[in-house]
């Protein structure tokens, strides 16, 4: 007997800030969630090139959260192997 298709991921804050969630789902947030691309900067899976096309491309609470990220990045000295802030102007 053929099993059914498990039902579609429930978008959500917690899917997208959790390190447990695939990266394929994690760019999928970021290319058609807008509402969630906040949540991917607190993401530990999020990657550089997350982070920068976070940055690129915006949407609500985007900015702010790139930058608690940058400035929890500078107290804690931990910044300067990200080539991402380098190169992102916020």
């Amino acid at each position: 007997m053929v099993e059914p298709p498990a039902p579609p991921i429930e978008l959500t804050p917690l899917v997208a800030c959790s390190a447990d969630t695939a990266q394929d789902v994690l760019w999928h947030i970021a290319e058609y969630a807008p509402r969630l691309r906040k949540w991917l900067v607190a993401n530990p899976s999020a990657t550089p090139a997350m982070l920068e096309y976070l940055a690129q491309v915006g949407g609500p609470g985007v900015p702010e959260a790139l930058r608690i990220l940058l400035k929890s990045l500078e107290m804690n000295g931990s910044g300067s192997d990200q080539p991402f802030i380098a190169s992102t102007a916020l």
